[in-house]
């Protein structure tokens, strides 16, 4: 095949994805948590009752993930993406005004929503996956590294909570996630072709590893109901769903289960930015492995990274430091490589031609099942007054669904090329 000499616009897709998802760790999916205890101690809330706004975001985020891919795939991802800051920057802003947990739900609520369209849950993954095929692993692996690189800079979310207050913090990130996430969006576009580009950058096109018609200048692949149709798809959704279930409460409540080590906030939240900072090894790793090996081996490897890091946090209740990044490292490869996994899985399966529907299907499927571990998690401590039994309960599902990996074909499941 030629390649183009000219500079590929996938990449700035890629850098855009990166920088866009950094800032969202930072403002949003892991700096929050830095308010989890502040606000609790304000309002005199329960955990179980404020952990229950994480799980209405999960509700949220498994409700809005087929529509994301629906409008993706209708209205292109830059819309989506646009619309999705805007709102998003909207009401995170308006958290800083709350009074009671009522009002906390509904700005939390109205957060989520607008963060759902530019996160890399199903927008940035599948038009990465439009612009790349021969490379779309590696692609994938760097464009999910934004938490990765902002996971570090959580701290910053403490640094601004003890400086300005929680309200003032939450207002400040909110203004920022307008100000950097509005031109970000700009740079989205969903398919290479109308710009005169092919994936990869190539002169000529590349086949379709999936479709072998001889014809890659369009998408390709299977429809969104032919892919619901399969059991494959639905294997998939139960192992996501089951790995998002084990780790959704433990993230939520990750600072103030270290806090509860006798660690302070700020310290709490750098090892929680180390395990965002570490699984950038697992994203690049699986990403770039699986372009060249079979993802099954990848995907049951870091489902058993998983399961050893829950097992590990267990043990290590007293707070030692040593063993918790420990912990980081393991947990961090374990989840962090599954997350360009997954589009990459169902590109590999069922084509690029639905993916926005199909990647929106099986986030709205799995990351459903995850609306129950935050909450769980906060009333396992209510009760106990320990994490303990919620962590023993994540291992467990996680080694429950582990198996089903071996039951997932090589390739495509319904264009008659499916290897085992």
């Amino acid at each position: 095949m030629i390649f183009s000499k000219k500079p590929f616009y996938g990449w700035f897709i890629v850098a855009a994805s990166v920088a866009m998802n950094c800032y969202l760790s930072i403002a949003f999916f892991q700096g929050f948590q830095v308010f989890f205890l502040p606000m609790v101690k304000e309002f005199q809330w329960s955990r179980a009752a404020t952990s229950g706004a994480f799980s209405l975001r999960q509700l949220e985020n498994g409700i809005l993930a087929p529509l994301v891919g629906f409008l993706v795939q209708r209205w292109g991802a830059r819309k989506v993406i646009f619309a999705g800051v805007l709102i998003g920057g909207i009401g995170l802003m308006s958290i800083g005004r709350i009074n009671s947990l009522l009002a906390f739900y509904v700005t939390f609520t109205i957060a989520s929503i607008g963060v759902s369209g530019p996160s890399h849950g199903v927008s940035w993954p599948v038009v990465v996956s439009n612009w790349f095929n021969r490379l779309r692993g590696r692609a994938l692996g760097i464009a999910t590294m934004g938490p990765v690189i902002g996971g570090p800079f959580v701290v910053l979310a403490a640094v601004l909570n003890d400086w300005l207050g929680w309200r003032s913090a939450i207002m400040v990130l909110g203004l920022g996630m307008l100000i950097v996430g509005l031109p970000l969006s700009l740079v989205a576009r969903s398919h290479p072709e109308p710009y005169g580009y092919h994936p990869d950058g190539d002169v000529e096109p590349a086949m379709d590893p999936v479709v072998n018609s001889g014809v890659a200048t369009e998408p390709t692949g299977v429809t969104t109901i032919q892919a619901i149709k399969t059991k494959h798809f639905w294997i998939i959704a139960l192992i996501f769903g089951g790995q998002f279930l084990a780790i959704s409460g433990l993230h939520v409540h990750f600072i103030p289960l270290i806090e509860d080590m006798n660690y302070t906030t700020a310290q709490a939240a750098a090892l929680f930015g180390v395990v965002f900072f570490l699984s950038g090894i697992g994203r690049l790793l699986a990403g770039s492995l699986a372009d060249i090996i079979d993802y099954r081996i990848i995907l049951g490897g870091l489902l058993m990274f998983q399961f050893v890091s829950f097992v590990l946090l267990t043990q290590t209740q007293s707070g030692e430091l040593l063993l918790l990044i420990v912990f980081c490292l393991i947990h961090g490869i374990g989840f962090g490589g599954t997350i360009p996994l997954r589009p990459f899985v169902l590109a590999r399966l069922f084509g690029r031609g639905s993916q926005a529907a199909i990647l929106g299907l099986l986030q709205g499927v799995s990351i459903g099942t995850s609306v129950f571990g935050p909450i769980f998690y906060g009333w396992i401590f209510d009760v106990t007054d320990s994490y303990l039994y919620a962590m023993v309960t994540s291992g467990l599902i996680v080694a429950l669904v582990l198996p089903f990996v071996l039951t997932l074909p090589k390739d495509s499941v319904i264009l008659g090329n499916s290897s085992d």
